[in-house]
C-alpha cells in the first residue's frame, strides 16, 4: 500500500494530507486509565544529565501519561552524580536491568535527557544479553542528542533499530508540546514505516536511492571514531543535527568524518537543524552551513540535503536509527520513505480509537 508523503517545509508551513488534533493525543494530565485496560509501560533512561527543574520533569511524565502510558523508573528523575544523573552504574543499570531474563520488558524506553553521559557507560553495558531482549520484545528505545552513543552503541553491537526521537525534559515537556512533534511521533511508533515530503530547495541533482538510515547528533557520533561502537555502515543515508556549534566547528567534525573516510561511503547526508549558531567574525561575507555543506557535497561525491527536521528544536520528526530508508529528491525538496523500524507492540488505547489517522 501507498504511503501517502506528510510535508514539512522548512518555512514551518505544514502541508498535511491529514492532520491528527492534539486533543486526540494528549488528553487531560492526570485521567485515570479504565479498569481492565492496562496500560503500555514506557520506561524512563536516564545516561546524561540530571533534570534539575522537578516541575519541568513532572510535566514530561504527565505527558507520557496524557499519551496513554504508564512510566516506570521513576527514580532516575531525582537521581544526581556531580554533573550526571546518577554514577556510570546506576545509568548503565537504566538498560542492565532489562537484560536479566526475569525482568519484565517495557513497550517504550525513553530517554529523559541529553546533555553529557551516555559514552561513559557504553563499556559497561551488557549487550549480549540486552540486545537480543530488545529485539525479541520489540522495545521501542527512543532518544536524541547525548544518547546518539548508547543508539549507535546498540546498533553496532547487537543489531538494535531505535527512534531517534522526542525526550521526556526537553520535547515531552515543553510548553507548549509540540503538535507537529505528538502526530509524527504517533505515525512513527504505531506504524514503523511513513512517508516525509520535505520542501526546501535544494542544490544536489535529482536522484534516488536507498540505503540504511543512522546518524543523529554530529558531536557525538564525531566522538566514536575510533571506538568500538561506530556502525561501520556503507551505502548508508546518514542524517546529522547540532545545537551550539559554530559551523567552523561543524566545518571540523564533517572534516575529520570526511578524512576518517566515512561520509565518502554515504548514499546521501542529510541535514537537521543546526540550531545556536553564532556568525563567523572571520568571514566578513559569512562562513555559513550552506556552504559547508557545498563543500562537503563537492569533496565527497556524496549528496547533501538540507531541510531535515531534526535538531534540537520544537518540531521534530522521528527517524529510525538503523531503519531503511528510500531517497527521492528534485530540486524542490525531497520525499523519505521510511521504513524496517520498531513499532510499538501494544499500542495505548487512545491510539486506536478511530480517528482521521487511519487514512493514512
Amino acid at each position: 500500500m501507498p504511503m501517502h508523503p506528510f510535508r514539512y517545509e522548512r518555512r514551518l508551513v505544514l502541508k498535511w494530507g491529514t492532520v491528527i488534533t492534539m486533543s486526540t493525543l494528549l488528553s487531560a494530565c492526570g485521567t485515570p486509565k479504565e479498569a481492565g485496560e492496562p496500560r503500555p509501560i514506557a520506561r524512563l533512561m536516564a545516561l546524561g544529565g540530571p533534570m534539575n527543574d522537578p516541575a519541568r520533569a513532572k510535566r514530561g511524565v504527565d505527558a507520557l501519561h496524557a499519551l496513554g502510558f504508564e512510566v516506570d523508573n521513576l527514580s532516575v528523575l531525582a537521581r544526581r552524580h556531580s554533573r550526571f544523573a546518577g554514577t556510570i552504574a546506576e545509568r548503565a543499570a537504566d538498560l542492565n536491568a532489562l537484560a536479566d531474563p526475569a525482568e519484565a520488558m517495557p513497550e517504550l524506553i525513553v530517554a529523559t535527557r541529553g546533555g553529557y553521559g551516555a559514552i561513559q557507560v557504553l563499556e559497561h553495558l551488557d549487550f549480549d544479553r540486552l540486545c537480543p531482549r530488545l529485539i525479541s520484545s520489540g522495545t521501542v528505545l527512543m532518544g536524541y542528542s547525548d544518547n546518539t552513543a548508547a543508539q549507535l552503541a546498540l546498533l553496532t553491537r547487537g543489531g538494535v533499530v531505535s527512534w531517534s526521537g522526542p525526550m521526556l525534559y526537553g520535547d515531552f515537556a515543553a510548553q507548549p508540546t509540540s503538535a507537529f512533534t505528538m502526530n509524527w511521533l504517533r505515525q512513527a511508533l504505531a506504524a514503523g514505516r511513513f512517508s516525509l515530503r520535505v520542501d526546501a530547495p535544494q542544490k544536489a541533482a535529482a536522484t534516488r536511492l536507498h540505503g540504511t538510515l543512522w546518524g543523529g547528533n554530529l558531536t557525538v557520533l564525531t566522538s566514536l571514531v575510533g571506538t568500538p561502537w561506530l556502525p561501520a555502515l556503507s551505502d548508508g543515508i546518514l542524517f546529522i543535527e547540532d545545537v551550539g556549534e559554530d559551523v567552523y566547528k561543524a566545518d571540523r567534525m564533517l572534516e575529520q568524518l570526511r578524512q576518517a573516510g566515512i561520509l565518502s561511503r554515504q548514499r546521501a547526508i542529510l541535514f537537521g537543524h543546526f540550531s545556536g549558531q553564532r556568525q563567523d567574525g572571520y568571514d566578513p561575507d559569512g562562513y555559513t552551513m550552506d556552504r559547508l555543506i557545498e563543500r562537503v557535497a563537492a569533496q565527497t561525491g556524496v549528496p547533501a540535503f538540507t531541510g531535515l527536521p531534526i535538531g534540537h528544536v520544537a518540531d521534530i520528526v522521528p527517524l529510525p536509527i538503523g531503519g531503511q530508508g528510500e531517497l527521492i529528491a528534485d530540486v524542490d525538496g525531497f520525499t523519505l520513505n521510511v521504513s524496517g523500524a520498531p513499532a510499538l507492540k501494544r499500542l495505548p488505547v487512545a491510539w486506536i480509537e478511530p480517528t482521521a489517522a487511519s487514512s493514512l
